[in-house]
């Protein structure tokens, strides 16, 4: 309980900064409603939380590195209300999809993702972020979030002597908490969100079984949280979750259940987490085909070519057979 956020960051800032490496990385924050899951993540403007710190330290290292190393960081947040997705930068009220790509990725279709230059750029958007999420109060929470927010960083890097890049996602994951209906009294469009906020950590509860259990089939589409974490838990990535538990009496009950899911959790094997690097030989081709592929474009403009259509073959009339 006296643990500040610096100190909370501390602890998980090796793993968020690994993302510069090219390692793809998640972390979330689970608990019941009200036990300061937002606080950990975004926190007040004069205590930031782990959102803020995380990309302060990663444009620290940006400028260190920069004599060695061109860095790229774009963002992007969404909510997921009552099962669908919203970008919340832009803060347009259509539903999002999500996709695959390649067969591996899950991405969100879509969805806006800013270059960010600065803290200012990134100050701009979690403002933004925050003015359009949704949230409500009820009995046990006066301003309780209403949905899941997902905080997302690519970064891109380029080592300027060897040419080698690489390639890594973070995910920094504001979970709604979940509420017993008979405590929060809610009703009407709060008793739909509740369902569907425990719906949801349902099935991550299900998941994170499944994973466990070290199961053939892991349930992953049976939620939009849950795939869309499917790349960052089904192996291969690094992930940390902060359980927040009320210190209240009452509350004891759902505390126990945080505790034993975050047990749970701590008994999944993931397996190594693999970095995403370009080689020297790949970005090399890869030039190769672009350059190609810039001079093709710039020969059809100077010839000023246009793909043809290939002509309809007209039928022969067949001569009718005599009679």
């Amino acid at each position: 309980p006296g643990s500040t956020q610096d100190q909370v960051f501390e602890d998980i800032a090796a793993l968020v900064t690994s993302t510069l490496d090219g390692y793809n990385v998640c972390i979330f924050a689970y608990g019941q409603t009200g036990s300061g899951k937002t606080y950990t993540m975004e926190g007040p403007k004069d205590n930031p939380g782990v959102n803020q710190r995380t990309l302060e330290r990663l444009f620290s290292i940006r400028d260190a590195r920069k004599g060695d190393i061109d860095m790229k960081l774009t963002v992007s947040i969404l909510e997921i209300y009552n099962e669908n997705i919203y970008d919340l930068v832009t803060g347009k009220q259509q539903s999002l999809d999500l996709r695959t790509k390649e067969k591996v990725e899950v991405y969100v279709q879509g969805l806006e993702e800013i270059v960010c230059e600065s803290m200012d750029d990134v100050r701009n958007a979690m403002r933004l972020a925050s003015k359009h999420r949704s949230t409500g109060d009820h009995k046990m929470n006066e301003h309780s979030s209403r949905s899941h927010l997902v905080l997302t960083v690519n970064a891109e890097t380029k080592n300027k002597v060897s040419g080698q890049q690489t390639n890594g996602k973070l995910s920094l994951i504001d979970l709604a908490g979940s509420e017993r209906v008979s405590k929060t009294d809610a009703t009407g469009e709060r008793l739909k969100e509740a369902q569907n906020i425990n719906r949801s950590l349902s099935a991550l509860g299900d998941v994170i079984s499944a994973l466990q259990e070290r199961k053939k089939h892991i349930p992953f589409r049976n939620s939009k949280l849950t795939y869309l974490l499917q790349n960052s838990l089904a192996g291969e990535s690094k992930v940390a979750m902060f359980v927040n538990i009320s210190p209240v009496q009452s509350n004891a009950q759902e505390s126990t259940c945080s505790l034993n899911f975050a047990s749970r959790c701590q008994k999944v094997a993931l397996g190594q987490a693999r970095k995403n690097i370009d080689s020297n030989e790949i970005v090399k081709y890869r030039k190769v085909i672009d350059d190609l592929q810039a001079q093709i474009a710039s020969i059809q403009r100077v010839n000023g070519f246009k793909a043809s259509t290939p002509k309809k073959t007209k039928k022969r009339k067949q001569n009718k057979p005599i009679t």
